[in-house]
């Protein structure tokens, strides 16, 4: 009777540990109106950096070469490559000991890692993919050009193509689960800015086949359902026609071919996405190479999950948890608009390492509520993209002057996390970035409206008289009735007068990461209490307070 007891005890001890390890598992969930990411049953800031493409292939180079220059910016998340060709090199046969490494190396220096699954398809072609797919073209079709030239791209449109891939992924996925015990690797990027080139769709026979075929009613369902809703261009190219072709839904165009192009790839990566999970159950997601302003499907790489292109790929890809676009042109207030919806959280998984990323970076966690952000080739780009100011942090652990602002504006982030995540979702917390062209913005926030201007606006700084200004950003966060923290770089906060009343600043004080008052700015820091600033070249956290007369 003792021994059926003690194997009844040992069972229900393996239960509770795999329904507690199943729940503690990273997850993304709904908090207000934004999203959270959830890392050991807390929510978790990704203050992220991105490798470049080769520098996770050997783990001594990872150990020695990246590992310290990713922990000196601040960085507390690593998105890392994983090589088909490498863990794959023979058919059925794995070797996971560089992935397995890269999990230790990591693990030990306190580093969460993204792994982005370079699979069939990185940055449009199949360059990851092992030799034995690559030399087997029959068994494993490529796309083809309108003139029947073969590309270095695997068709989605192949089984094989697609069962392979799949098998692969899922191995690593089965190895993460079995191996990665303190959860180091909290999510998974499926492919790389996956998209068709040179032309608008895939014109192998195979592909002209399901081209001329019917259009799935999966997606046409989703349009009727969120009709409303589209992006203008899925409006503009749809007939509104729910049975047909997909010349006949949505035209004769190459804008038509890569709405079709779209649903073949999101449909691919949600078979892989639903194969992965079903063994080990990560947050996963695709990015994308946005489309150059100007320029049509094929002049640039189509079918991605591109902002007009967003609708297609949720209606074929629901598996993902999101849609998240890399970022190297301007504007990013525009672009990033695209990716902040209500069905998708909201990450940066790719921006330029340039002098803008730490004002971005302060943004996107501030203004559009984001899981995370990640320059691209962080532990390369530092010394190559200079800022025409120094970085300094208030952190004394850290370097004081640092060319580089993402180290800067990571530590405020990391100092402020706390209010950051209980304000995320919600209207108290909101964020700017400012530049010679937009050089002020408007804030309701708390009852109070809050006009956030350009520091050298104020003209007093020599570089004001520069025609290309600094990228400045801010957090602005409603803590409490009348009370706000101001955290970040080259900002003023000016206050209009509310129902008839005249809005004074009350207390300004400068505080360290542990809430520390620093100094009280009460005097020609507040300009005699114009104004509340944070000036250019200077990162802090200010906590002021306000009051009417």
């Amino acid at each position: 009777m003792k021994t059926f007891f003690a194997l009844l005890f040992s069972l229900l001890s393996v239960f509770s540990a795999v329904k507690t390890t199943a729940q503690n598992l990273p997850k993304i969930i709904r908090h207000g109106n934004a999203y959270q990411l959830i890392v050991g049953g807390k929510p978790f800031l990704m203050r992220a950096g991105e490798l470049g493409n080769s520098n996770a292939s050997r783990a001594e180079y990872f150990k020695h070469n990246v590992v310290h220059k990713l922990k000196s910016q601040e960085i507390n998340t690593a998105l890392i490559p994983v090589y088909w060709d490498l863990i794959e090199p023979k058919e059925g046969e794995f070797d996971f000991s560089l992935v397995d490494s890269i999990i230790t190396i990591s693990q030990r220096n306190d580093l969460k890692i993204v792994f982005l699954w370079f699979g069939a398809w990185k940055n449009s072609m199949s360059c990851y993919a092992p030799a034995w797919v690559k030399k087997d073209v029959k068994r494993f079709p490529r796309a083809e050009s309108k003139d029947g030239i073969r590309q270095e791209i695997l068709s989605p449109y192949s089984s094989e193509n697609l069962n392979a891939d799949k098998k692969a992924f899922c191995a690593l996925m089965k190895f993460i689960k079995e191996n990665d015990k303190k959860q180091t690797v909290i999510m998974i990027q499926v492919e790389n800015e996956i998209a068709m080139l040179p032309g608008a769709r895939d014109y192998s026979k195979t592909a002209d086949a399901v081209y001329k075929s019917t259009v799935p009613a999966t997606l046409t369902d989703y349009l009727l359902k969120h009709k409303n809703e589209l992006t203008d261009s899925i409006k503009k190219y749809w007939t509104g026609k729910t049975s047909g072709s997909w010349q006949e839904l949505f035209g004769k165009t190459v804008y038509g071919e890569e709405i079709f192009t779209a649903w073949s790839y999101a449909v691919y990566v949600n078979e892989i996405t639903k194969a992965g999970k079903a063994v080990y159950d990560l947050p996963m997601y695709v990015n994308c190479a946005l489309n150059r302003p100007g320029k049509k499907p094929g002049e640039y790489p189509s079918g991605g999950p591109l902002p007009h292109l967003i609708d297609i790929w949720k209606a074929g890809a629901p598996a993902l948890e999101m849609l998240s676009p890399d970022i190297y042109f301007g504007d990013f207030k525009k672009w990033t608009s695209a990716y902040r919806r209500a069905d998708n959280p909201f990450f940066v998984p790719e921006h330029q390492y340039d002098a803008t990323a730490g004002a971005k970076a302060l943004y996107a966690f501030g203004e559009l509520h984001a899981l995370g952000f990640s320059p691209f080739s962080a532990e390369t780009k530092q010394a190559q993209f200079m800022p025409p100011v120094l970085g300094e942090t208030i952190d004394p652990k850290s370097k004081k002057g640092m060319l580089t602002e993402l180290p800067a504006a990571y530590n405020l982030i990391e100092c402020t996390e706390d209010y950051i995540m209980e304000f995320n979702g919600t209207d108290k917390m909101r964020g700017v970035l400012l530049d010679s062209i937009n050089q002020r913005d408007t804030l309701i926030i708390g009852g109070y409206e809050i006009v956030a201007k350009h520091d050298f606006t104020l003209g007093w700084s020599p570089l004001a008289k520069l025609p290309d200004w600094n990228t400045e950003s801010a957090i602005i966060i409603n803590t409490a009735p009348e009370e706000f923290l101001l955290i970040g770089t080259g900002v003023v906060l000016n206050f209009l007068p509310k129902d008839k009343k005249n809005v004074g600043i009350l207390e300004v004080q400068e505080i360290d990461c542990n809430g520390n008052v620093v100094r009280y700015l009460n005097g020609d820091e507040t300009h005699q209490g114009r104004h509340v600033r944070i000036p250019d070249g200077e990162w802090s956290i200010q906590k002021f307070k306000l009051y009417k007369y």
